[in-house]
């Protein structure tokens, strides 16, 4: 801001005002001031329109991938801390030492496809304070408030959740099934006793099925062992619901255990399919590196406090951060200048760099005229040098 400022005053314009359409450049102070008393709700029919038109682009039909499903992974991350500022929407914690700490998190689900590097990411839940709740609020209880809010939106496409152990309960599953929805969820033993004293029940009676595969990667092998059943309960207890299992375990030439995981699904698994129901589940991990990575090392910038507000303020600037990776990402699919700058530059904070400093030296009539530029300083850039040596002797 305080570039342009400069060059509003030099030259009478400004890239705010050429490339965004401000009138007049705002201080940062007044952004936050008229940002705060803003719901982030008010921004869920931009999520909703940017998801129609990659429809209409068939961008959304070409991440089906497991079952003809989309995959939706859900995950929450933070995105405050402070032992002094707070607002009614933070999560309150009191630790042993006597310290108070104050948090924001938010559930951040993305749809993700194997072997895709990009996702996209979907409306937010924010897991805040709930009036008429005496408990703070958690990840499952978000998660549940998402499915109630968009299901509908959601699942006529066919959807398959993904998810850590924490979403591995009846409650939640049930939810999901009810809204004629599918789930792959880790399941660990620790905090499901009663459905692994049944497997190794199940185990000891034969009836665990076992596929190996044996694969080469570079110098070694690597060997691949999938177990799985179907129809086991999820608890002790009568009105217990019934999951499919597998458990995916990975070995070296050596023998040394490289990767170890387990899952439930309402998928039902078989030996042609349980490699395909293990590859989706384990596509859960994508939302952490494609999604909260790029956004917290890529130049989004995401831990920083922008401004925290008394109101709605961090939850808004949050989810304006969210909607400018889902653009990058839409742009980086479907226009070719920006896919071309992609590629030519890989990572996206070194792309916003790029935008940064020309931006803080020239003025540019468009985001086109932006753009071209960047691709005809990069072209020449990249041109070998002309042949001196007719010249040189």
């Amino acid at each position: 801001m305080a570039f342009q400022r400069l060059m509003q005053q030099s030259r009478g314009i400004n890239n705010g005002e050429t490339l965004f359409g401000i009138q007049k450049l705002p201080t940062d102070n007044q952004i936050r001031n008229l940002l705060d008393p803003v719901d982030p709700k008010f921004l869920c029919p931009v999520f909703a329109s940017t998801f129609a038109y990659l429809q209409q682009q068939e961008v959304i039909e070409w991440f089906r991938s497991f079952a003809n499903t989309l995959l939706v992974a859900l995950d929450g991350t933070g995105y405050f801390y402070s032992e002094s500022i707070h607002c009614p929407s933070c999560t309150v914690a009191h630790h042993r030492d006597g310290r108070t700490s104050y948090s924001h998190s938010v559930l951040m689900p993305a749809i993700v496809k194997p072997g895709c590097p990009q996702v996209l990411p979907l409306e937010p839940q924010f897991i805040v304070p709930q009036d008429g709740h005496t408990k703070q609020d958690c990840e499952r209880a978000a998660a549940k408030r998402w499915i109630d809010a968009l299901a509908s939106q959601y699942s006529p496409l066919g959807i398959t959740l993904l998810g850590d152990d924490i979403y591995a309960c009846q409650p939640l599953i049930e939810k999901v099934l009810a809204e004629d929805m599918q789930y792959i969820f880790v399941a660990k033993p620790s905090s499901h006793k009663y459905l692994y004293e049944e497997l190794e029940s199940l185990e000891k009676l034969g009836e665990l099925q076992e596929v190996k595969h044996s694969q080469w990667r570079g110098k070694e092998h690597r060997y691949v062992t999938y177990r799985y059943v179907n129809r086991v309960p999820l608890k002790d207890a009568e009105n217990s619901i019934e999951v499919n299992w597998v458990q995916i375990t990975i070995t070296n030439d050596k023998g040394e255990v490289t990767f170890h995981t387990a899952f439930i699904t309402s998928h039902l698994i078989t030996e042609e399919n349980v490699a395909e129901v293990v590859k989706a589940g384990r596509c859960r991990w994508k939302i952490e590196n494609e999604d909260f990575n790029n956004l917290k090392t890529k130049g989004y910038h995401f831990e920083h406090n922008f401004g925290h507000g008394k109101q709605y303020l961090s939850q808004t600037l949050l989810s304006l951060n969210i909607l400018a990776f889902l653009f990058h990402t839409v742009l980086e699919l479907l226009d070719d200048r920006c896919t071309w700058l992609r590629k030519t530059l890989p990572r996206r904070d070194t792309f916003f760099q790029h935008i940064s400093t020309l931006t803080q030296y020239l003025c540019f009539a468009s985001w086109q005229s932006l753009l071209e530029f960047m691709i005809r300083g990069l072209r020449e850039g990249l041109r070998p040098p002309p042949d001196m040596s007719s010249i040189i002797h």
